[in-house]
């Protein structure tokens, strides 16, 4: 096949730029060792995918995500899903897998003019609900009513008109890797000694207990999160409580892979030759919904 990679613009990359692009880079010659040509560009290059055969994208532009989900509709395999991300806001995922009864943290969204209550004693975790967290400021720890005021006071200036607002939950902070389709799951605790963090945010959870958890009821409720947003190729976070059960309080598109990047890439490389070949998996539930009542913001 003739496959073309796009690769992510480093300001959708805060403090993983090097990460992101050795997975990239490993799923690129992991095709190429399985004899298919590939060829690569960055996301704010991109003006076609013509004469391509499969696409993988790690990219998050709004305007490229436009183009390449207009080839998308047209036939064109792709993984990460163009037409996935452009619909999938953090307040769309969140909707979708509430509707669908993935374990998830309850978000309560924030718009404009609304006014959330906060229970007294009880922290919570603003986010922006429109996009990825691009910087540190774009996931807020609140403690207070006026902290929660002082934040969408920065978001609106910032021009981020779309938050969620969820409790904070106590118990083993849990990072994990996927690729939907395969066998492949990994995960660690973030907050055990030496961990990379990207914000530095996982410090509120503390160290871990080692509460015991089902690790495949984990990888199974992660797949279908995957399969129902699209998101094939994904990673995210859960928290594990005192009984064992577990709650994913973040679910995101193509982490860096980057405490298992060789293991990944033969998982993603496998993962985008099925999709080639089967062409008929049709809309995941997040775009099907999201076609009905189209977007015109990211």
């Amino acid at each position: 096949m003739k496959i073309l990679g796009i690769s992510r613009s480093p300001r959708f990359s805060p403090n993983s730029t090097a990460r992101d692009a050795a997975i990239f880079e490993a799923v690129g010659n992991e095709l190429r060792q399985m004899g298919h040509t590939v060829e690569t560009e960055v996301e704010d290059d991109f003006t076609s995918a013509d004469g391509y055969e499969l696409v993988f994208s790690m990219g998050r532009d709004l305007r490229f995500l436009q183009l390449l989900s207009a080839e998308e509709l047209g036939g064109l395999p792709v993984v990460n899903s163009a037409l996935s991300l452009l619909h999938g806001t953090r307040t769309a995922l969140s909707a979708l897998f509430e509707r669908e009864n993935v374990p998830v943290a309850v978000n309560i969204p924030v718009l404009p003019g609304t006014k959330p209550t906060l229970r007294h004693g009880q922290r919570y975790w603003l986010k922006r609900g429109e996009a990825c967290a691009q910087s540190a400021g774009d996931v807020r720890l609140i403690t207070t009513p006026d902290e929660l005021a002082a934040a969408l006071r920065d978001f609106e200036a910032r021009g981020i008109r779309e938050a969620l607002l969820s409790e904070h939950i106590e118990g083993d902070l849990v990072k994990f890797y996927g690729v939907e389709g395969t066998d492949f799951f990994y995960h660690y605790y973030p907050t055990a000694k030496g961990a990379f963090s990207k914000f530095g945010l996982e410090k509120h959870n503390g160290a871990p207990v080692g509460y015991d958890f089902d690790l495949r009821a984990l990888k199974a409720d992660a797949d279908r999160a995957a399969s129902l947003s699209g998101l094939t190729v994904y990673g995210g976070d859960c928290v594990v409580r005192p009984d064992g059960s577990f709650l994913i309080i973040d679910f995101n598109d193509w982490p860096s892979f980057s405490l298992c990047c060789d293991n990944a890439a033969k998982a993603i490389a496998e993962r985008l030759c099925q999709r080639a070949v089967h062409q008929g998996d049709g809309l995941n539930a997040l775009v099907a919904a999201a076609l009905r009542h189209p977007v015109t913001t990211h």
